[in-house]
């Protein structure tokens, strides 16, 4: 998985930013059944917008077949996603720019995978809700962009909403090493709180100065993937 990793980002930085032509094969792939029992719907789209608090706007081909899925889709087919499974700093906290930076050169004006968790799509009296959750795969890319961010210690593991047992699984994995080598948010003394069963939770530490951070993300470059033109120096 590390040198699938590695040569994913290696082909992320060389990827061009042309907007794609979309055709048959860029439509809904269709559902499919999962042993954990949560239904997953996959997309092909590209990525219009990172905001902020790290929610994707992600361009689909068929607006009106997403929205058949009971999924809200503006009149541009545009579908807001949030990243399944995983918490990245935001506001104020330590790393919070370095991740949203991060995640935006990972994915802005990229083309993309959207595995689509579909309970997330749709409230419990059935109506769109204005957001799903999904796991973002860049094209031709085996690793999902949750595992880039948690195996580099730039987010951490949330399972507050539904998620795919496999794909927990693998993260928990890139977690657990990442915790060990104390990467990213692993390297503050504190920062990330694991006494919560459906995941961590990050702390309120605010005391982390910029050398601090500065040799966090060097050591980042070090221990984990190279990340050198994906976050801010």
């Amino acid at each position: 998985m590390k040198k699938i990793l590695i040569i994913s980002l290696v082909l992320l930085i060389l990827t061009g930013c042309k907007t794609p032509n979309y055709g048959a094969d860029k439509e809904v792939t269709g559902a499919s059944e999962i042993p954990s029992g949560t239904e997953v719907i996959t997309y092909n789209g590209y990525v219009v917008e990172v905001t902020e608090d790290n929610m994707l706007r992600i361009k689909v081909p068929k607006r009106g077949e997403v929205i058949q899925k009971g999924i809200t889709v503006n009149e541009g087919g545009i579908v807001k996603v949030a990243l399944a499974s995983v918490k990245l700093p935001t506001d104020d906290l330590p790393l919070s720019q370095e991740s949203n930076e991060a995640l935006k050169n990972l994915l802005l004006n990229k083309e993309v995978t959207l595995d689509s968790l579909e309970e997330t799509a749709a409230s419990a009296k059935g109506s769109p809700l204005n957001e799903i959750q999904g796991y973002i795969h860049l094209k031709d890319s085996e690793a999902s962009i949750q595992e880039v961010l948690i195996e580099n210690g730039l987010a951490i593991v949330d399972k507050s909403t539904p998620f795919i047992k496999s794909n927990m699984s693998q993260l928990e994995n890139l977690q657990a090493a990442a915790q060990n080598n104390s990467i990213g948010v692993w390297a503050i003394d504190g920062f990330v709180n694991l006494s919560n069963s459906i995941g961590g939770q990050f702390t309120n530490i605010v005391d982390v100065n910029e050398k601090e951070i500065k040799s966090i993300i060097e050591d980042i470059k070090t221990k984990g993937l190279d990340l050198e033109k994906l976050i801010i120096k």
